[in-house]
């Protein structure tokens, strides 16, 4: 699996992004409520209760006020009422301008979570290429150092007056050295591959077999980026959204000073079969009745007193929200600075240790292969042998460092920073 694979895989399996799409989703209902909700403001009352049985007429009843010595029988009753907003000076956009915002924010908040994932899959795979570029150099420079360390014993043991105790120290010192790095090496690599397999839920993989390489770029200089950031960073669009809802929460308080216009209706029926049904529309019978009515109904509160300091709140709170995205803004243009600041010094480390790790190459070359006929002292293979591995691992980090700086970059500058992140594996 190359780069593109891990990143596509982390994207398929992450729970974050599968958060952030159910956010998603559910700012989407949030608006469809907005349109409908208010629509359907009804609402339906049905009962069954038990009354004494009554007879009789408005003019004469057999039966006492109270008769609760009769047979008691059912009560039926169901009724439907509802309000249906015409005007309402604004609080209903509002509303829906609140939903809308809060759309916006939850797509943002989407590419905030993908953006550090495809960073922290980017840094995982950099530091297993690194890994393996490094395991590489020590399997190629250990076994020498140790045939030369074994020559050594071999001439001391012989009593060879070319070398001596300080020799054998400095030899035993380099491969200790070179021992260590590699645990160190064993330890880059076991963490690069579980953060993989934690950030793409991938179990089995391998990569391909090609030595790390800087990844080819031409920075821009760092306004560019910053310009970016203002604009594309996920967390600026998160911050608008924020200042959008918070405007609308604001028109929505204001609009609380006038009346709301409405439809109302009203259907309502009782049925008692053991009370004997009046039918004169002039005279009340709760328990057998039926009712319709419908109009335009005016709903004002007239808590104004208390509605200028719930504006007054708002306000204030739409003010801090716009301030602290400016604080955020420059935040962000902080984080792209020394972003970009790292990318430029990462390049000039790879272009300085690539012409150390040559020159240290030929000399390691040129002092082996001299200690093999023996016309080179082992101090100067040792010394050799230093000097390469830490040009050549310096050169390999600072590979890393320049690949995990552009990450990072593209990261903080919100869009893309390059446009090909592995060259051509041959």
């Amino acid at each position: 699996m190359n780069l593109a694979a891990f990143e596509k895989a982390a994207a398929r399996s992450y729970p974050g992004l599968s958060a952030a799409r159910a956010r998603i989703q559910a700012a989407q209902a949030q608006l469809d409520e907005a349109w409908v909700s208010p629509v359907f403001q009804s609402t339906i009352t049905a009962g069954v209760s038990l009354a004494p049985e009554v007879r009789g007429s408005p003019i004469f009843s057999p039966d006492p006020q109270l008769p609760v010595d009769n047979p008691w029988q059912p009560v039926l009753g169901f009724a439907i009422e509802g309000v249906v907003p015409l005007w309402t000076f604004g609080k209903l956009p509002a509303a829906r301008d609140a939903a809308r915002a809060g759309i916006s924010a939850a797509r943002a908040d989407r590419n905030r979570v993908r953006d550090p994932l495809r960073y922290d899959v980017r840094r995982a795979y950099f530091a297993l290429q690194l890994s393996l570029d490094l395991r590489q150099m020590l399997d190629e420079a250990l076994p020498q150092v140790r045939a030369a360390g074994e020559r050594l014993e071999q001439q001391l043991a012989e009593g060879n007056g070319d070398v001596g105790e300080m020799d054998r120290y400095r030899m035993s010192s380099a491969i200790a050295e070179i021992e260590a790095r590699d645990a160190d090496v064993a330890r880059l690599e076991a963490s690069a591959r579980a953060a993989l397999v934690v950030l793409t839920n991938v179990r089995r993989f391998r990569t391909p077999e090609c030595p790390i390489e800087a990844v080819g770029v031409e920075l821009r200089p760092s306004d560019h980026y910053t310009n970016r950031a203002r604009h594309d960073r996920p967390e600026v669009h998160m911050l608008e959204a924020a200042v959008r809802a918070r405007q609308a929460s604001l028109d929505f308080t204001e609009a609380g000073f006038f009346p709301d216009l409405a439809l109302a209706y009203r259907f309502g029926t009782t049925y008692a079969p053991g009370i004997t049904d009046q039918t004169n529309p002039f005279v009340i019978d709760n328990a057998n009745y039926s009712t319709i009515s419908a109009g335009l109904v005016l709903r004002w509160s007239l808590d104004l007193w208390g509605n200028a300091y719930r504006v007054d709140r708002e306000s204030a709170l739409l003010e801090d929200t716009r301030l602290r995205s400016h604080e955020a803004q420059r935040g962000i243009e902080l984080e792209v600075s020394e972003s970009y600041e790292r990318a430029r010094a990462a390049q000039r480390q790879v272009e300085t240790w690539s012409r150390g790790r040559l020159s240290a190459r030929r000399w390691f070359i040129a002092a082996g292969q001299g200690a093999e006929v023996g016309v080179v002292e082992t101090r100067d293979l040792v010394e050799a042998a230093r000097a390469y591995l830490t040009a050549r691992y310096s050169h390999l980090q600072a590979i890393h460092d320049f690949n995990t700086a552009l990450a990072n970059l593209e990261r903080t500058a919100g869009s893309r920073v390059v446009e090909a992140w592995e060259p051509p594996c041959e």
